[in-house]
């Protein structure tokens, strides 16, 4: 991995998009195989995530893909506080938990995993590669290509039941 990596960067953040979408697009079915929704799947991130953070430990690269502590003193994030409200309003009346404890634990570790994940791979490694050349078209390329990484869902069927048809654009939604 670290000759892959060193040899040329892109291809490595490409080589890690091609696996994370490969292995979440695999744990759908075995998720349903063995009946408990998200286990495979948060499995397969628990694993990745394991293995990233270690290669970038290993290689002292935390610092180069901002996993260090933070130079800004935490008193200058306290505009996030409404946002934080906001975000979390709908959860003040009380929530309905349609999940096993094992399903709800798998659906936590499997939120915090692909977030990391898709940052490390998406906002990291890709967009460290390409903004060696240019900035603007690393934001460009690592947004879409985050964008199309999405696209496996409305593929396999996770997230969100959309149905489009094309060339109309007709949405259709659950609700």
């Amino acid at each position: 991995m670290k000759k892959l990596y060193e040899k040329n960067e892109l291809t490595f953040a490409l080589v890690w998009i091609g696996v994370y979408c490969v292995l979440q697009s695999l744990a759908n079915p075995l998720n349903e195989i063995i009946g408990i929704e998200n286990a495979v799947s948060a499995v397969f991130c628990v694993v990745q995530a394991i293995v990233l953070f270690s290669f970038m430990q290993k290689n002292r690269l935390l610092d180069k893909y901002g996993l260090c502590k933070s130079s800004v003193s935490a008193r200058q994030f306290l505009y996030y506080v409404p946002l934080i409200i906001l975000a979390t309003s709908n959860l003040w009346n009380g929530i309905m938990v349609n999940y096993s404890w094992l399903e709800m634990v798998c659906h936590i570790i499997l939120m915090l995993c692909v977030g990391f994940i898709e940052e490390v791979i998406f906002r990291g490694f890709l967009f460290k590669a390409i903004a060696k050349d240019n900035v603007k078209t690393a934001i460009i390329i690592s947004s879409v290509t985050f964008g199309v990484g999405h696209l496996v869902n409305l593929v396999n069927g996770s997230g969100m039941e959309l149905v489009v048809w094309f060339p109309v654009c007709n949405f259709v939604l659950p609700w």
